[in-house]
């Protein structure tokens, strides 16, 4: 009787087992497409009291837009048709012109910076890929006083500014862009805001999208955080040429991402070939994990992310004026882990 009673036990225990890796916990990964996802997005931004929009995958890659509003000033307010600063999601841009100039032939991977900028320190040991993926080597951390009026003014900084630790590795700095946005523009014979603008805007119809210098202060939802006024803003994204300099709307980004990007898988492909050689899995403005690429973004009153999956492109945004960077890598890391199905923090 007693081992009749030890193997029901048994029985009953292996059932409950069974049962419960079938049973997904309250709060765990959201399925991307369904409604039920857009309420536990809306609930994620309020609870964490996010003033923003968040843009998720809809049908024929369309975005659905979720906004919460933490604020009743109209000033303050994000709309996804508004201009926002891209911060270092303009990366992706950036790393998107270089790979169309090396499918032309004009660079590759292992072009050295001295066939550009030979004056730049060690600019012989570093190569297009080591600006791609952030192990060149150079910082620059300097911020002007005043907003740089135009791009020779913005690289004339650059190089002032600039150092060499020689060491090649990973190490994000924003200078690595900038040198890129500048050999964008040397090897395309325009200025980078007009490679930008021929290349992408005009072929995607993006409609918002404008250089800092172009960008009046009523164009963006105002900062909520107290400390920091426009001309911070503009000095930040003045000096952030190639990595940060650019305003567009939260719209017309997921049309440039889903694009640009999401639909070329050849360039998607390679640059996570590229990836997966580095300590730190990032290259051409974004990080990798398995199919999911990531990016954020961020200058003092402004931050922003966004994750997709270049398989399914699936794909899910957040813009935000309320918010530090820690939260919104806490936010970043909720949306790898519940909409996506990916958790890893960098």
């Amino acid at each position: 009787m007693h081992r009749k009673k030890v193997a029901l036990y048994v029985v009953f225990a292996l059932c409950i087992f069974t049962l419960c890796l079938f049973i997904v916990p309250s709060g765990s990964r959201i399925d991307p497409g369904l409604k039920n996802s857009q309420k536990q997005l809306k609930d994620y931004m309020k609870s964490n009291h996010i003033n923003g929009v968040m843009l998720v995958s809809g049908k024929d890659g369309k975005p659905i837009v979720i906004q919460n509003n933490e604020t009743s000033s109209k000033n303050d307010i994000v709309n996804a048709n508004q201009l926002f600063p891209t911060a270092s999601l303009q990366k992706i841009m950036t790393g998107t012109a270089i790979y169309n100039l090396q499918q032309k032939g004009q660079l590759n991977w292992n072009t050295p910076l001295s066939k550009y900028y030979p004056q730049v320190s060690g600019s012989s040991d570093i190569t297009i890929r080591e600006l791609m993926n952030h192990t060149s080597g150079l910082i620059n951390n300097a911020r002007p006083s005043e907003p740089l009026k135009n791009q020779e003014e913005q690289i004339a900084y650059m190089l002032k500014y600039m150092q060499n630790d020689h060491l090649h590795t990973w190490d994000y700095q924003d200078v690595d862009y900038e040198l890129l946005a500048a050999i964008i523009s040397k090897e395309s014979g325009v200025s980078y805001n007009s490679y930008i603008q021929k290349n992408f805007a005009k072929p995607l119809k993006l409609s918002q999208i404008k250089d800092y210098s172009e960008v009046k202060q009523n164009e963006v939802p105002q900062p909520m955080s107290s400390n920091v006024g426009w001309h911070k803003v503009v000095v930040t994204t003045s000096s952030d040429f190639g990595a940060g300099n650019l305003f567009i709307s939260p719209n017309d980004y997921w049309k440039f991402v889903y694009n640009k990007v999401l639909k070329d898988p050849k360039m998607i492909n390679e640059y996570a070939h590229q990836a997966r050689r580095q300590a730190v899995a990032y290259y051409g403005g974004v990080y990798f994990k398995g199919d999911v690429i990531r990016a954020e973004g961020s200058i003092p009153g402004y931050n922003s992310c966004f994750v997709a999956n270049y398989k399914t492109k699936e794909m899910l945004m957040l813009f935000s004026n309320n918010i530090n960077y820690l939260t919104l890598k806490k936010a970043s890391d909720y949306l790898l882990h519940h909409y996506m199905g990916e958790g890893f923090g960098l």
